[in-house]
């Protein structure tokens, strides 16, 4: 038989137990507060966006222009337009149901996403052109700065997952404007190989039908400010339908047209791109920013497809640089004029997290924490997490760090 504890040491002891659980409790308790106020801030309970809010669950309206072939109008909104570019634009508005457990803070999981319905889309309608120019134009004219986002998405996009990841971005994003899908069908059926380069083929096509889009955008609802973002191949169909834009002798003159145009890891051959867009830019955007990244995969393969260098690499690796690879990196920024702040190339290689190194762009909370500087001030603010780096002639290449 043990002995009895002396009634002192038995309250110094249940003293001391009280104590821990108490202070096991204030940490839980400490824990659990600063993660539902993280969660609050990552969720945005405070949003801006309320230009497009339908309803104080969360819901909110978006618009798309698409170029695919109208398929089954009346099954799943998966199956309502085909992957094969249509012979008109369709029109059209769409809802979407936005759970505040999506926010910059999260890990995007795509397959997650979609399995757990974050973001669904809970209706979708054609619309008339005359419709959804009303639409369109009655956001714009409720937004503060009197402004539209158009947002092009890349290679494999489907039109559903299009309508969610365009719901997703303005959510981020976090911009008190009206949100713009335009739609093309990258999502080309068969192997790595053969759907790659016909969904190129689609992309050069596509150029054209999102021309004829900006021009209705430009010239009957007339935004004070028109941004258009494009990841991947979607740089592809921007680069051809400022081909098609610039040729138009109305467009092509003195006055600006788009604000901003933001390509995120653009999967555009790079000597085209130098050759041909640095004069369309000049005469159609007021600011250009190219975000790219030295890990990006896909376009490592896509280099190997085509066999050159795509847009949206970068040669700079930022651990280690040489003068050899930092003049090559200023080559490949070498977009403007000596003195020029029209074109910025942005390197998102330091804070580029994604599994492929491709989708920062849906992934990366610092991208959208400079995306939304950049879309929102008219000069590059001095809070941008940029650090310069200068060649030997004077040139600027910036990289997007983590913190200062």
């Amino acid at each position: 038989m043990l002995p009895l504890m002396k009634p002192k040491r038995r309250w110094i002891l249940v003293g001391a137990v009280l104590v821990l659980v108490l202070a096991a409790g204030v940490g839980v308790w400490v824990l659990w507060g600063t993660r539902a106020a993280l969660e609050r801030a990552e969720a945005f309970e405070f949003q801006r966006m309320e230009v497009s809010r339908l309803d104080s669950e969360g819901t909110h309206r978006f618009h798309y222009v698409t170029n695919r072939r109208p398929a089954e109008r009346d099954g799943p909104i998966a199956g309502r337009f085909a992957s094969e570019r249509g012979e008109r634009l369709e029109f059209g508005s769409f809802d979407a149901r936005i759970e505040r457990s999506v926010g910059l803070g999260m890990l995007f999981d795509q397959d997650k996403w979609f399995r757990d319905q974050e973001i669904g889309v809970v209706a979708e309608r054609p619309l008339s052109r005359e419709a959804f120019v009303e639409g369109v134009r009655e956001l714009v004219r409720k937004s503060p700065q009197d402004s539209l986002l158009v947002v092009v998405h890349g290679y494999r996009e489907a039109f559903d997952s299009a309508l969610r990841k365009t719901a997703f971005v303005g959510h981020v994003l976090d911009i008190n404007t009206p949100v713009l899908l335009f739609d093309w069908p990258g999502d080309q059926p068969g192997g790595p190989v053969r759907s790659y380069r016909s969904a190129f083929e689609v992309a050069e096509a596509s150029g054209a039908d999102l021309a004829r889009t900006l021009e209705l955008l430009i010239d009957e609802i007339a935004p004070g400010m028109l941004w258009l973002v494009a990841n991947s191949m979607g740089g592809q169909v921007v680069a051809e339908a400022f081909g098609v834009l610039y040729a138009e002798a109305d467009l092509a003159d003195s006055e600006v047209e788009l604000e901003d145009v933001v390509l995120t890891a653009p999967d555009v051959d790079l000597e085209e791109f130098d050759q041909r867009f640095k004069q369309e830019i000049n005469a159609l955007a007021r600011n250009l920013t190219v975000y790219v990244s030295s890990n990006d995969r896909a376009l490592l393969a896509s280099r190997i497809l085509n066999r050159g260098p795509r847009r949206g690499e970068s040669t700079l690796r930022t651990r280690s640089v040489s003068t050899e690879q930092l003049d090559a990196a200023i080559r490949l920024a070498e977009l403007m004029d000596p003195g020029s702040e029209l074109i910025s190339l942005v390197d998102v290689t330091p804070v580029n997290r994604t599994r492929n190194f491709h989708n920062f762009y849906l992934e990366t909370p610092e991208v959208y924490n400079d995306l939304f500087q950049r879309l929102t001030n008219a000069a590059n603010p001095r809070s941008r997490l940029l650090y310069p780096v200068y060649s030997r002639t004077g040139d600027v290449y910036w990289i997007l760090t983590r913190g200062r």
